[in-house]
């Protein structure tokens, strides 16, 4: 069995949905910023409907934080208090 070596490198998240972050690149790329319908979307399927755990909610905001403008960055927070109390 080959047993792969731990890169440093890798970030500390490990269960980030990749739907949502495509699509908060993809917004990224088309505006310069993530639309608020990418967090209330998100948002719901962690807190309302469960589709995802806090964890892989959590996980997923941090990796789509590169995707973030500093103006929104106070809505990006408020979204993920909420997923975490999830």
């Amino acid at each position: 069995m080959k047993i792969n070596a731990v890169n440093n490198n890798q970030p500390a998240f490990q269960e980030v949905n990749q739907k949502y972050l495509k699509e908060a690149e993809n917004w990224y790329k088309r505006r310069g910023n993530i639309d608020t319908s990418w967090y209330e979307s998100l948002r719901d399927d962690v807190t309302l409907f469960k589709d995802i755990s806090s964890k892989d909610g959590i996980d997923t905001m941090n990796a789509a934080r590169k995707y973030v403008t500093e103006g929104s960055m106070k809505f990006f927070n408020h979204v993920m208090d909420c997923i975490k109390r999830a």
